[in-house]
């Protein structure tokens, strides 16, 4: 049965000239999915507090471009990982800069402490980290992604791994450092990563990557101590004389039913007006399926940049029914702002609805059962980047789930 799609919207906050990254972290260990939120204008970090979403400054970094979190040090809450002074766009090529920090949350020793700095690593023009275990199972692993190459945009990029040290976290002793791929990716975008593909059979986690060639799978094998990489899709090159951009911006996997990896929903291509779903004739994993796209919108065309309005996307069950819906988050302008929800109809055609949920700005979309009632739930902050696009009112909003009711 089809439960009717409805969403009970709260503002969290109204941000000043600011937007860009969100995350959902139970921060102080009450059970509840806090928001962190970040803007690379201003540099802030802030905690907002569930319920109630009190705010809290977290920290003030140079360029803080995205977050993850896990818990570093051990005491039981979630710490931050974040890459900054990133510099001011993808065409500042200062190798000085581009930094991976981890900030250790101070509430279960004071709930109003100062969160501690703590070095990682430089990695050049870092832009997206995912935070697992990938090569090994006992010590945490942090998957950094640059968006440019040494040498300049559309150039290879260095992408690395950076382990926890074996030691003390607060000693200062380094983080370990794996090179995991210097030549086959240019203009990384975004990436997923969980236990999927040939690596969950390792217990480990693989790494789904979208970038200018399009939508990949990563994955380490332990047998031969190899990196190894299988392209899925190849994305849009409808702009590509023009623009100068191809490939793939962000990408998820949905699930339908039994099958975990049913279709890949993907905005395309890099900052582009795409929105495509990949989907395969039969039950086979994902690194073994024969993967077609499909075209489902195109929100209107790229600016004078180059670039179209589509920044995040998300698949995720919100109706309970067994099968992923996926949200689409435009940063704007109007009309082509917003989250979109596609629900599936038929994954093996590609057959999807599409209905419109909010009119806001959304630069990033994340989950979380915030209000504690058994659904999850998703929030959204805008986009406010210089450079780029700059909404007039970027807001943190949040999205209860309402299907059904």
């Amino acid at each position: 049965m089809n439960k009717t799609l409805k969403f009970e919207e709260i503002l969290v906050d109204q941000l000043d000239k600011d937007g860009y990254w969100l995350e959902a972290v139970d921060v102080n260990g009450d059970g509840r999915a806090d928001l962190v939120a970040s803007g690379l204008a201003r540099g802030e970090l802030c905690w907002y507090e569930n319920p109630g979403w009190k705010r809290r400054t977290i920290a003030k970094m140079d360029v803080p471009v995205s977050m993850g979190h896990a818990d570093i040090d051990g005491d039981g809450r979630d710490d931050l990982v974040v890459c900054h002074h990133y510099g001011s766009s993808m065409w500042d090529l200062d190798l000085t800069l581009g930094k991976v920090s981890w900030l250790r949350n101070p509430t279960a020793r004071n709930p109003e402490g100062d969160w501690e700095d703590h070095p990682i690593a430089h990695l050049k023009s870092t832009h997206r980290l995912r935070l697992g275990h990938f090569s090994q199972a006992k010590r945490l692993e942090v998957l950094a992604l640059p968006i440019v190459g040494v040498k300049g945009v559309h150039e290879p990029i260095h992408v690395a791994l950076f382990r926890k040290p074996e030691g003390s976290v607060l000693d200062g002793t380094p983080w370990e450092e794996v090179s995991v791929d210097e030549t086959f990716f240019r203009m990384i975008h975004h990436g997923i990563h969980g236990k999927f593909g040939p690596a969950s059979a390792q217990g480990l986690d693989a790494a789904l990557i979208a970038s200018e060639e399009g939508i990949t799978l990563l994955w380490f094998e332990p047998a031969t101590g190899k990196w190894n990489l299988k392209v899925l899709g190849t994305g849009d090159d409808t702009n590509y004389g023009t623009t100068g951009y191809k490939g793939t911006g962000n990408v998820h996997i949905g699930r339908v039913g039994s099958d975990p990896c049913a279709y890949l929903a993907a905005t395309e291509p890099f900052h582009g007006n795409v929105v495509a779903v990949y989907t395969k004739d039969s039950d086979a994993p994902l690194e073994k399926a024969n993967w077609k796209r499909k075209v489902l919108d195109v929100y209107g065309v790229p600016n004078a940049k180059g670039e179209g309005p589509c920044h995040d996307v998300i698949a995720v069950d919100l109706d309970g029914d067994g099968d992923d819906e996926f949200l689409v988050g435009l940063r704007g302008p109007a009309p082509t702002i917003g989250v979109y929800l596609y629900k599936c109809v038929d994954a093996r055609k590609g057959i999807f609805t599409k209905t419109q949920i909010s009119t806001a700005s959304a630069s990033k979309i994340v989950l979380a059962d915030f209000d504690g009632d058994g659904t999850v739930d998703f929030a959204t902050t805008g986009y406010y980047v210089p450079g780029y696009y700059l909404d007039p009112t970027p807001q943190v909003r949040v999205f209860l789930n309402r299907c059904g009711r």
